[in-house]
C-alpha cells in the first residue's frame, strides 16, 4: 500500500484532495477519517456542498446521540428506523458510496460488517476461482477502498489509526494470482502537524512505552520520511504544506522559526483589528506580564489565577469597546480565550457570563486544537516555579510544553494577546524566544524584564519588516541584531 505523509495540515487541502481524486478517478472509493467526531464532522461540513447524500456517507457508532451531530449533516447519516439510532446501510447500498466519512475508532464498524479490502477481495477470488477453477493466472481482484485519508493524524494514537488502515490494507498476492500493479494498490495519506499536540494518554505505563507517540511522528523518525533530500519530482513520500491561510504574518513570525524551520508563508486574507492598546498596528501581537499567584482546586488537580482573569477581562472589554472600528466590526463571538487549566476556564466562563459576555469562547489548549478565531487571548496561569516540575510530569501547562505552546499561539487569525508571568516565560527556552520577539518590536507590557534583546530565532518574516518602505528610518543597531539572528538561525538549522 503506497503512502504519503503531510504535516502542518490544512483541512482545505485534504478536502480538495478528496475532490480531485474523485474527479480524476471515476471508480475511486475513499475512506476519510479523523481521530475525533468533531474533527470528522468538520471534514464533512466542508465537503457537503460538493457531494450529494447519495455519494457520501457519515458513518456513526449506534450509541452516538443524534443531538451530537450538526443538523446539516444528518442527511448524510444512515439511521436505522426500526431501532431509531445510527446504523450501517445494507451491503449493496453501502458499496455505492464514493466517500465514507467516520472517526478512526468507528472504522471498526466496517471491519465488523466484513467490508474490508481483504475480506472483499478474498470473496471475489473465491467466486472467480469457482467459476474458472482451471485458470493458472487469474487477474487480481481490485480493492474496493482505493484511498484512505486521515486528517489530524498527529492527534490519534497508533492503535487508533491502525483501525482504518486495517480496513484498506490488502493481502500479498498468492502463488496463483498475478501481482497487482502499483497504480491499483490502495493509497494512504496521513495529514497532520507533528509539532502540535499528540495523542492524549493518561497511563504512565503506556507513556513509558511511547503510546503517546503518534504514527505520524514515528514515521518522520524513519529515514524515508526524515530525509527531505530524497524527495524528487517522481518520488515524494512527504509533502510539507507551508502556505498558511489562517494568521496575520506577525502572528506567524515566532512559530515559523521556532517550529517550522522558518518556512511558513502567510497567505491569509483576513480582516483587521484596530485596537489602541497595540504598540504597533502593523504587528497585532502583545505580551502582558502579570505576576499574580495562582491558586489550586481539589488538592492541586487544577489551577486558576485571579490576577490574570482580571487582565483578560480588561483586554476583552477594551477590544469590544473599540470593536466598531475593526474591519469587519469585532463581535463577542470573535474573541477566544485559551488556558491550560480547567479551573481557569471555569472561572473565566463564570465571570464573563456575569459581565454579559457569554459568547466569548473559552477552552483549554486541547479544546482549541484544530480551531481558530479572529482574536485569541492566552492566559498562562502558572506563576510559582515550585509547581513546574509537577506540571511537566503530568503533561500540563504551557511551560516546557513546546507542542502545547505551538497550538496556543497559532489559533489567532488577526490578533494574539499573551498574559503570563514574565519570569516563568524567561525560564522556558521557547517562551524566552517569544519574549525576545516581543522586546525587539516593543510588543511587551508589564514588569521590567532583566533580559537582553538579541536576534534569537528571528524569522525571515520579521526581518522583512526592515525593508518595508524605502523612506523608513532604521536603527543600525537593530539591523545588526537582525542579521546576527538570521545567521545564528541558519547555523542552528544546519
Amino acid at each position: 500500500m503506497a503512502s504519503t505523509v503531510s504535516y502542518f495540515r490544512s483541512r482545505r487541502t485534504i478536502v480538495e484532495t478528496v475532490l480531485q481524486i474523485l474527479a480524476v478517478q471515476p471508480d475511486a472509493c475513499i475512506l476519510l477519517c479523523a481521530p475525533s467526531n468533531p474533527a470528522t464532522d468538520t471534514l464533512l461540513l466542508r465537503l457537503r456542498n460538493s457531494l450529494k447524500p447519495s455519494e457520501m456517507l457519515r458513518l456513526n457508532d449506534h450509541g452516538r446521540p443524534f443531538n451530537h451531530v450538526p443538523s446539516k449533516l444528518l442527511q448524510f447519516c444512515y439511521i436505522d428506523s426500526a431501532e431509531n439510532k445510527f446504523g450501517i446501510p445494507p451491503f449493496r447500498e453501502l458499496m455505492k458510496y464514493r466517500v465514507v466519512v467516520c472517526s478512526c475508532v468507528d472504522a471498526n464498524i466496517l471491519t465488523e460488517a466484513q467490508c474490508t479490502n481483504r475480506t472483499l477481495m478474498r470473496l471475489e477470488d473465491e467466486i472467480m476461482g469457482s467459476i474458472h477453477p482451471h485458470s493458472t493466472a487469474r487477474t487480481p481482484a481490485k480493492p474496493h477502498w482505493t484511498h484512505l485519508l486521515i486528517d489530524e493524524a498527529a492527534q490519534g494514537s497508533e492503535p487508533e489509526l491502525c483501525i482504518p488502515i486495517n480496513v484498506v490494507t490488502i493481502d500479498a498476492p498468492g502463488p496463483s494470482t498475478m501481482p497487482m500493479s502499483e497504480s491499483m494498490q490502495p493509497q494512504l495519506i496521513l495529514c497532520g502537524d507533528r509539532y502540535q499536540l499528540g495523542p492524549i494518554v493518561s497511563s504512565d505505563e503506556a507513556r513509558k512505552d511511547e503510546l503517546d507517540l503518534s504514527l505520524l511522528q514515528r514515521l518522520f523518525e524513519r529515514p524515508l520520511y526524515a530525509n527531505e533530500a530524497a524527495t524528487t519530482e517522481y518520488f515524494r513520500p512527504c509533502a510539507h504544506l507551508r502556505r498558511n491561510y489562517r494568521s496575520h504574518p506577525a502572528i506567524l513570525m515566532p512559530p515559523s522559526t521556532l517550529f517550522y524551520n522558518d518556512t511558513l508563508l502567510p497567505c491569509a486574507t483576513n480582516g483587521r483589528i484596530s485596537w489602541s492598546n497595540l504598540p504597533d498596528q502593523r504587528l497585532p501581537v502583545k505580551i502582558i506580564g502579570c505576576e499574580s499567584d495562582e491558586e489550586c482546586i481539589a488538592e492541586k488537580s487544577t489551577w486558576y489565577n485571579l490576577g490574570e482573569i482580571e487582565v483578560v477581562l480588561s483586554v476583552v472589554k477594551s477590544l469590544l469597546k473599540e470593536g466598531s472600528s475593526c474591519d469587519p466590526p469585532l463581535r463577542t463571538r470573535n474573541v477566544g480565550i485559551i488556558s491550560p487549566f480547567r479551573a481557569q476556564v471555569w472561572k473565566l466562563r463564570e465571570i464573563l457570563r456575569e459581565e454579559g459576555l457569554r459568547d466569548v469562547d473559552v477552552g483549554t489548549v486541547e479544546d482549541w486544537q484544530g480551531r481558530e478565531n479572529r482574536v485569541i487571548i492566552i492566559s498562562c496561569v502558572r506563576s510559582q516555579a515550585r509547581f513546574l516540575e509537577d506540571d511537566f510530569q503530568k503533561g500540563l501547562g504551557l511551560f516546557k510544553e513546546a507542542k502545547r505552546m505551538n497550538v496556543a499561539i497559532t489559533r489567532a487569525k488577526e490578533l494574539l494577546v499573551v498574559i503570563g508571568n514574565p519570569q516563568r516565560l524567561q525560564e522556558d527556552p521557547y517562551w524566552k524566544s517569544y519574549l525576545q520577539f516581543a522586546l525587539r518590536n516593543n510588543l511587551y507590557e508589564g514588569p521590567q524584564l532583566n533580559l537582553e534583546v538579541d536576534g534569537n530565532y528571528i524569522s525571515k518574516l520579521e526581518a522583512a519588516l526592515l525593508h518595508e518602505g524605502s523612506d523608513a528610518v532604521v536603527d543600525p543597531e537593530k539591523i545588526g541584531v537582525v542579521i546576527a539572528g538570521i545567521v545564528a538561525g541558519e547555523v542552528l538549522r544546519e
